[in-house]
């Protein structure tokens, strides 16, 4: 079943804990279809159990219509079919880690 991701480059979120930051997106080729990702750095920073950091990728999934519209803020929306299967998800984990030196790697 498709879906919609909103497109949320350079807008901070924070929390109790820390925050959160999308920096970078990208569409490569997978096996014929491409796939839509994203790239940020995560902080915990104002937690009591001390900080902490990584860099990580979102996943949203194999692109069906890219930027097609637009939220009520503005930011630009994509339809994409989430990826299921393991064994790719598996290979897309692998060459995120490689490509974008990100240490979690997250499938919406």
């Amino acid at each position: 079943m498709n879906r919609i991701y909103t497109h949320e480059i350079a807008q901070e979120v924070r929390s109790i804990g820390g925050r959160y930051e999308l920096d970078k997106e990208g569409v490569f080729d997978w096996e014929g279809s491409p796939v839509l990702y994203a790239v940020g750095n995560a902080a915990v920073d104002s937690s009591c159990c001390g900080t902490w950091g990584c860099r990580y990728a979102l996943v949203a999934g194999y692109v069906k219509r890219l930027r097609f519209g637009t939220d009520d803020e503005g930011n630009p929306l994509s339809e994409v079919l989430p990826i299921d299967d393991r064994a790719v998800r598996d290979a897309i984990t692998d060459r995120m880690k490689q490509e974008e030196k990100v240490s979690q790697v997250i499938f919406l």
